[in-house]
């Protein structure tokens, strides 16, 4: 079944188990966490059971120190105290590997879950599916290959298998959420992206922040943060278009975030699934530089997670002109500048970016993601690839 493929996520949660007597699994509703955490778990609960919910009620410290390890406690926002149970039971036991638990919210953006684990919890987020995950190759190794040097960069890119241009463009448009990503119907996947978006918004955002806002205004905000991703975001703006005050947008953004819908990059907001975006604001044609970008940044947060924990990604931009998207930074000091282009050759603008841009950063190598069918170096020495090749 579609939603069964093999996750990357699995090496860094199984990592995880080996040393943390409490692992949380986070992410968007519906993106697979019961199907891993079922997978992983020896023993599975879930407080979407109204049944359960109440058996914890009565019961959880017995549940807690007699189920086998690990035990997998899914949607456990939906019972708050079950984690001043937890922090009881891990204080008394810290072996590795004991509890397995999920949530479809942030759980730092909750105070009584924030204050109950500090410092007892590791947190995997399980992002929606990648490109390869949808086509069940390998992950991307675009990042780790930075690394080197930028002379080796052609042969290493070239000899690895790469998404095709017709997989990129489809992922553009169904994204990667299990139920209604392997749907064929356009049709379907668009009412299922309806029904999804009116669950968080009408519901789970409730969970995070309360919010007068009304279902439609909050769809409408969502709408607006897709239609201009990769630009500055004007809260004072939103807040007369939708008729509220600039503290609330601020507060239903940050509540927008809590529940993976949204994640702030740089002063620009991303929706967190490229399918929920195109559903909000479709995209028209060929991708623009825009597309491109929204797409790299959902592909190289995954990367980012699951293989280079302790490198930094951040666009660069200035006053002046510089506009560099991706600004890659290594522990040992190496930056890598990554700019896109929806041409076939750079844009005068991106070479002018790269250009000011190594006059005032140290150790910094460029590279430009564009339309091109292949690699090559510009007459400057700058390397140019395939813009799919980094997925």
């Amino acid at each position: 079944m579609p939603h069964e493929r093999p996750r990357h996520a699995e090496g860094p949660l199984k990592k995880a188990l080996t040393y943390s007597p409490c692992t949380g699994l986070i992410g968007m509703r519906q993106v697979g966490k019961s199907t891993l955490l079922k997978k992983q778990a020896k023993t599975y609960h879930t407080f979407d059971d109204d049944r359960f919910r109440l058996l914890f009620e009565r019961e959880g410290h017995g549940i807690l120190e007699s189920d086998s390890s690990p035990l997998a406690l899914d949607e456990i926002q939906k019972y708050p105290p079950a984690f001043d149970m937890l922090k009881v039971s891990i204080d008394r036991l810290k072996k590795p590997g004991r509890f397995l638990v999920s949530g479809s919210v942030r759980f730092g953006s909750r105070r009584q879950i924030r204050e109950s684990l500090t410092g007892r919890i590791v947190l995997i987020e399980l992002f929606p599916f990648t490109s390869a995950e949808c086509h069940g190759r390998p992950a991307s190794r675009f990042l780790q290959l930075l690394e080197r040097p930028a002379r080796d960069l052609p042969s290493l890119l070239s000899k690895n298998a790469w998404a095709s241009e017709r997989q990129v463009r489809s992922y553009l448009e169904i994204g990667g959420l299990p139920g209604i990503c392997f749907r064929r119907d356009p049709a379907v996947r668009s009412d299922l992206f309806a029904a999804h978006l009116e669950t968080l918004l009408a519901r789970d955002i409730q969970l995070v922040r309360k919010t007068n806002l009304p279902f439609q205004k909050l769809l409408q905000l969502l709408g607006e943060v897709a239609k201009n991703q990769g630009l500055p975001t004007n809260v004072s703006h939103l807040a007369r278009l939708l008729g509220a005050s600039p503290p609330t947008i601020r507060q239903v953004l940050d509540a927008l975030h809590g529940l993976f819908l949204i994640r702030p990059y740089g002063n620009t907001w991303f929706v967190e699934d490229p399918g929920l975006s195109s559903h909000l604001s479709p995209v028209q044609g060929a991708p623009t530089r825009f597309d491109r970008i929204r797409l790299l940044h959902t592909e190289l947060q995954v990367q980012l997670a699951y293989q280079l924990g302790h490198r930094a990604i951040r666009p660069y931009q200035t006053r002046g002109g510089i506009d560099i998207p991706f600004l890659v930074e290594f522990k040992n000091g190496k930056r890598v500048a990554l700019c896109v282009d929806d041409g076939k050759v750079p844009s005068n603008k991106t070479l002018k970016s790269l250009s000011w841009a190594g006059k005032r950063m140290a150790r910094l190598e460029k590279l430009i993601l564009l339309d091109s069918d292949k690699a090559f170096m510009t007459s400057t020495g700058i390397p140019c690839f395939p813009w799919t090749w980094a997925f």
